[in-house]
């Protein structure tokens, strides 16, 4: 069956090669790798990034650099590292024209804010992506390269050529990973997803251990990550990890994958494993750059009129929030500190102690006035 779906594939694949590549995890699936992010991040690194963010944090952020690519569609491929074949033990990283793939992209926004020259990508029309910038997409691709399907092949045009049952709907391998399978954690379970599952607590031991081997690799680590990546995707997704058979020698007469409960609740529990590890491995990447480049980094963007952008800056003026983010500040919120604070308070203070002494001297003003005419009648009847 592989092999007679094989040119039907390969021709797909060339037709679709020149189509815009879809975004990675959905909006939530990137929110709660922010949240996670934020869980680890130092305390000082919260303050940087709430100052280069506008007051906003990596779970606001989290899915920026895909915003980015509609109004840049060539940007898409920044968050791709597609391989040459299903079976593979490491990320091949060498082909990728004028650096315009994961890895790369990765390497080269790190580069920018640590001050070092690790992979150059070319911007069109003189835009200069600032610090902030750079940042924002350090983020999204981090969580980009935890989805196995970003390093899928040319041949499946990664994953999306294979069609998959799940429970009687028809989608995708790569939309199955993207979307499909968190929606339906959310639909099922939603006081497991908004209950605060997202916390660098539940993957300690793997956040320590990158920890300490990131302050000795650094940007070298990051590659080892991505071959983690790759070699899932070839021994858990694209192969069937409960038969051991490669999933396209198991399609039906329809060229179509049934995705089992069993394989579901596998690859679900694979996903959101995938997803804390990722989170702190963002935040062990932004500690590191906030530590060393404290005060340094500038705020701002070079990419404005996003869409989207402003809608969520609607949402922050809006009705209270719910769910895990209902802890996050607004943005474009005041909020007084120190002396100013102080004064304020003082200020409503001294007006409620006023407010309070006027009163009782009405309420006890008639008492004293009544009281004291009765003692003026009394005094004048002893005289008589």
């Amino acid at each position: 069956m592989a092999r007679a779906l094989a040119p039907l594939l390969g021709w797909t694949a060339v037709l679709v090669a020149e189509l815009p590549a879809v975004a990675a995890w959905d909006k939530d699936g990137h929110e709660a790798i922010g949240m996670t992010t934020m869980s680890a991040l130092e305390t000082t690194a919260v303050a940087q990034v709430k100052h280069l963010m506008g007051g906003k944090d990596a779970a606001d952020v989290a899915a920026w650099a895909h915003k980015v690519n509609k109004k840049y569609p060539w940007t898409t491929e920044l968050h791709f590292q597609r391989q040459p074949t299903t079976r593979c033990e490491r990320a091949q990283t060498t082909d990728c024209k004028d650096n315009k793939c994961l890895m790369k992209a990765i390497l080269h926004f790190y580069g920018r804010l640590v001050g070092k020259d690790l992979a150059q990508i070319s911007w069109p029309n003189g835009i200069k992506l600032t610090d902030a910038d750079c940042l924002k997409y350090l983020i999204t691709l981090m969580g980009d390269m935890a989805q196995p399907l970003h390093f899928g092949t040319a041949f499946t045009d990664v994953g999306r050529n294979i069609t998959v049952d799940f429970r009687g709907r028809t989608t995708n391998l790569y939309d199955l990973w993207d979307k499909d399978m968190i929606q339906a954690i959310i639909k099922a379970q939603p006081g497991f997803w908004w209950g605060g599952w997202t916390h660098v607590q539940r993957t300690r031991v793997e956040y320590e251990k990158d920890s300490e081997q990131f302050k000795k690799e650094h940007e070298t680590l990051l590659s080892r990550w991505a071959d983690e990546s790759a070699r899932f995707l070839s021994e858990s997704v694209y192969r069937n990890p409960l038969t051991g058979k490669q999933i396209l020698e198991e399609l039906d007469s329809r060229g179509v994958f049934r995705l089992s409960e069993e394989l579901f609740e596998t690859w679900k529990r694979e996903m959101l494993s995938r997803m804390l590890v990722a989170g702190a491995r963002t935040a062990i990447v932004l500690n590191s750059i906030l530590h060393h480049r404290e005060g340094q980094l500038h705020a701002g963007t070079a990419v404005s009129h996003l869409d989207g952008e402003d809608d969520e800056e609607e949402v922050a003026k809006g009705p209270p929030r719910k769910g895990r983010k209902a802890d996050i500040p607004r943005v474009g919120k005041h909020h007084w500190q120190g002396p100013a604070a102080f004064l304020a308070n003082l200020c409503i203070g001294s007006v409620a102690m006023f407010a309070f002494l006027v009163l009782m001297r009405l309420w006890a003003g008639p008492d004293r006035v009544s009281q004291g005419n009765r003692e003026k009648r009394l005094s004048q009847g002893k005289k008589i």
